[in-house]
């Protein structure tokens, strides 16, 4: 099967952010510090080192032991999965086989930090655009009963993402692919989902705003694109929140319009998307009852006075006309 391959998968429940992560902890006092690694390769370096920095916070010794996997998205939310061996797509932005570390296993004292030295080897084979590894640390032995009472258990894990673009042939697109809206016709709704492709060959980071404009051109309502840097990665869809706050009170019945404008990082042109949805708020529609009921209720009377002042005319007529 094409998937027989996977070794394992989880998601991740942190988002593919940009901004620095800085440390990665577990229950067990273990600390591997920075959690997300990008990496600018340039077509004449032959390598490209950097570290990463461990720390064991507890009362005994720990051995770590050091695995490389290649990684691609899970689904559209933003996790993500560590592969064994690739299928096409992860193939093409593999970066397990061209990552080393400078050690596989090691053991940390007490309260005792150690810098490992990791190295992209830019080899033959490892194209332009992006590629995707991660370094998973992982203890060797048990602290179960029976087992070593110097390592943490075999279960807990810690990871280092490393995100690696190679200059000389990128490829960038961005496109938003659907908005979705969930309307109350009466309550407006604070939250909007935009499903953006990145059909390029590298990591990309959307921005961008949202504005809600109502019938009379106030802008009531705003958004931020992406306020958590997060990544989509190449050839894959990835769904973004967007929290909208109203700035300006909403009043006006009618139809409201909706602007997105976004782009990506690096990119300074804006592409954009509209729609319109029909929004009657609350407080204005009660009162257009209330305005609605009060008319009908004041013209009933005054069509009730008329009949009666009318019918009474008709009887004078009669009784003036009977006389003579």
């Amino acid at each position: 099967m094409r998937f027989f391959s996977f070794l394992f998968f989880f998601v991740c429940t942190f988002l593919l952010s940009h901004s620095t992560v800085l440390a990665e902890e577990n229950s067990r006092g273990i600390v591997l510090s920075p959690a997300f690694q990008e990496i600018l390769l340039d077509t004449n370096d032959k390598q490209r080192d950097f570290s990463l920095s461990v720390t064991n916070t507890e009362n005994s010794a720990v051995t770590l032991r050091i695995t490389v996997f290649d990684f691609g998205s899970l689904d559209e939310s933003g996790g993500v999965a560590f592969l064994g061996a690739e299928n096409d797509l992860s193939k093409k932005y593999a970066l397990a086989s061209w990552i080393r570390p400078e050690k596989d296993v090691f053991m940390l004292e007490s309260n005792e930090t150690k810098k490992i030295l990791v190295t992209i080897e830019n080899r033959e084979g490892l194209s332009p655009g992006g590629h995707y590894g991660a370094l998973l640390f992982r203890g060797e032995g048990t602290n179960e009963e029976g087992g070593t009472s110097n390592s943490i258990a075999l279960k807990q894990s810690l990871s280092s993402l490393v995100f690696v673009k190679k200059i000389g042939g990128e490829i960038y697109h961005l496109e938003l692919k659907e908005s979705k809206y969930e309307n109350n016709p009466v309550l407006f709704q604070d939250m909007m989902r935009l499903r953006f492709q990145n059909s390029g060959n590298v990591h990309l980071i959307p921005r961008g705003t949202i504005t809600v404009t109502d019938p009379l051109k106030r802008i009531v309502g705003k958004g931020v694109i992406n306020e958590e840097s997060a990544i989509i990665l190449p050839e894959t869809f990835r769904i973004y929140p967007v929290a909208l706050r109203t700035i300006a009170p909403l009043f006006v019945p009618g139809r409201y319009t909706v602007d997105i404008s976004y782009r990506y990082d690096g990119q300074e042109a804006f592409s954009s998307a509209t729609f319109s949805f029909d929004f009657f708020p609350f407080p204005a529609t009660l009162g257009s009852l209330i305005l609605i009921a009060g008319l009908g209720w004041y013209g009933a009377i005054y069509w009730r006075k008329r009949s009666k002042k009318g019918k009474k005319s008709s009887v004078t007529d009669i009784e003036q006309s009977n006389a003579q």
